[in-house]
C-alpha cells in the first residue's frame, strides 16, 4: 500500500511538473499577444492621429479654394454686368467721344471677365447665377477621401477595442501565474492534499487558458 501510495505521488509530482511548464509557456504566449495588441493600439492611435489631421487639413485647404473659387465668379459677374450696363450705355448714347471711351471701358471688362471665366469651376454655377460653394466643397471632399485616410473614428475604435483586449489578455496572465503557486504546492502538503491542490491548480490553468483562447478570437472583448 506504501509503494503503491509513492508511486501514485510520484506520478502526480511528474504530471504536476509537466503541467507547470504546460502552463508557463502558455502565460509566456498570452504575455506575447498581450504584447502584440498593445503595439496594434499605438500603431491605431498614431493612424487615427494622421488621419484627423487629414481631416482637418483638407478641410481647411477645401474651404480656402472653394472660397476662393466664389470670389473668383463674383469678380466675373461683376465685370461681366458692368460690361452689360456699357453696352447698354454705348447703344443709347449718340457722342461719338463719349462711345469711344466707352468702347474701351467695355473692351477691358470683357478682358477681365474672360480672365476671370478661368479662375472658377463653372460647373458650380446655378441656373440663378449664383455660386454652389456647398457642393464645391462636397466634391473636393469625395476627392480628398480616394487620396487620404480620414477615417480617424473607425482607428481610434480599434485602438480602444486593442486597448481592452491587451488588459484582458494580461488579466488571463495574471490567473495562468497563480497555477503554478498550487502545482508547488503539491509536494510540500501531505498526500490527502495533494489533489485537492492539483485540482485547483488544474482548474485555475484550464480557466487562464479558456479564457485567453475566448479573448483572443474575440469571444471576450
Amino acid at each position: 500500500m506504501e509503494s503503491e501510495a509513492g508511486e501514485n505521488g510520484t506520478v502526480l509530482e511528474t504530471i504536476t511538473a509537466i503541467l507547470i511548464a504546460l502552463v508557463v509557456v502558455i502565460g509566456a504566449i498570452v504575455a506575447w499577444r498581450a504584447s502584440v495588441s498593445d503595439d496594434a493600439a499605438g500603431d491605431a492611435d498614431y493612424a487615427g492621429l494622421r488621419a484627423a489631421v487629414n481631416t482637418e487639413q483638407t478641410r481647411a485647404i477645401n474651404a480656402v479654394n472653394a472660397y476662393q473659387s466664389y470670389n473668383n465668379y463674383l469678380s466675373y459677374w461683376y465685370n461681366k454686368s458692368w460690361g452689360d450696363l456699357i453696352s447698354s450705355d454705348i447703344n443709347t448714347t449718340t457722342d461719338e467721344a463719349q462711345k469711344e471711351v466707352l468702347n474701351r471701358q467695355l473692351a477691358t471688362s470683357q478682358d477681365l471677365a474672360r480672365a476671370d471665366l478661368l479662375t472658377f469651376d463653372a460647373r458650380f454655377r446655378n441656373r440663378d447665377n449664383s455660386y454652389d460653394v456647398d457642393r464645391q466643397i462636397g466634391e473636393m471632399w469625395a476627392d480628398a477621401l480616394k487620396e487620404k485616410d480620414m477615417d480617424f473614428e473607425t482607428q481610434f475604435s480599434l485602438a480602444e477595442q486593442m486597448r481592452k483586449k491587451t488588459i484582458y489578455l494580461l488579466l488571463c496572465v495574471m490567473v495562468l501565474g497563480i497555477a503554478p503557486v498550487f502545482f508547488s504546492l503539491v509536494e510540500t502538503v501531505d498526500s490527502k492534499s495533494k489533489y485537492l491542490i492539483f485540482g485547483i491548480g488544474s482548474i485555475i490553468a484550464l480557466t487562464g487558458t479558456v479564457l485567453s483562447i475566448l479573448v483572443e478570437f474575440g469571444v471576450i472583448s
